[in-house]
């Protein structure tokens, strides 16, 4: 059987390959629009880079925060509690929002901080207890992008920013209102600026 990430790469080359092939008769809409299909409804290949353990790792998860059961046991031992071991299943749409930046920054590997936190002193209300949230960097990538990227992108969710710690925060909330927040000596600072511009509709540009 061939493993499910080699059949990806060979859809993915499949596809590459058809629409750019030399062909003097231009390619059709209905075509292109096939090709982008098959692109969404393959899983997303992500990079994955355990900052405590120094562990590398790379799953597969599709556009809906789903994997197939090897994949799934595989992410609860990534995301384990580092100071239990304790394992827990991940909120598929942290994992959809996980999947969302490794196919925005394609090829490019997400250092996790921190995931599941079961230990004494974390909050029983903590969206890491829950296995709701996901501390991660991205070696070139301005923590701002990211912060931006995914409070206007979505919502139901908290969005952290960790200057200091140089990691942001992401948790979906689906029966809390949405929350952003910036951690400065020691504190959080909630509804910061950078949020309120974040969301801002984007003004047309003027006609020349």
């Amino acid at each position: 059987m061939i493993p499910l990430i080699l059949k990806v790469r060979l859809m993915a080359t499949a596809m590459s390959g058809w629409m750019a092939a030399a062909s003097p008769v231009p390619v059709p809409m209905s075509s292109v629009a096939t090709a982008f299909e098959m692109r969404a409804a393959m899983p997303v290949e992500v990079k994955l880079y355990d900052e405590n353990l120094k562990v590398n790792a790379t799953v597969l998860i599709d556009h809906q925060g789903n994997s197939d059961a090897e994949t799934t046991k595989e992410i609860r031992h990534l995301f384990r509690c580092r100071v239990t071991n304790a394992e827990r299943a991940i909120a598929r749409r942290t994992l959809l929002m996980l999947a969302d930046i490794a196919e925005m920054y394609e090829g490019k590997t997400i250092e996790f901080v921190s995931v599941y936190r079961r230990q004494r002193g974390e909050s029983w209300t903590s969206p890491h207890r829950d296995g709701r949230a996901i501390d991660f960097r991205i070696r070139g990538v301005n923590l701002r992008e990211l912060r931006d990227y995914l409070w206007r992108k979505y919502t139901e969710v908290g969005i952290g920013w960790y200057p200091s710690e140089q990691f942001v925060h992401m948790d979906t909330r689906p029966t809390l209102h949405d929350t952003s927040w910036t951690f400065l000596k020691g504190k959080n600072h909630y509804s910061p600026y950078w949020a309120k511009l974040a969301r801002q509709p984007s003004k047309p540009q003027a006609r020349r």
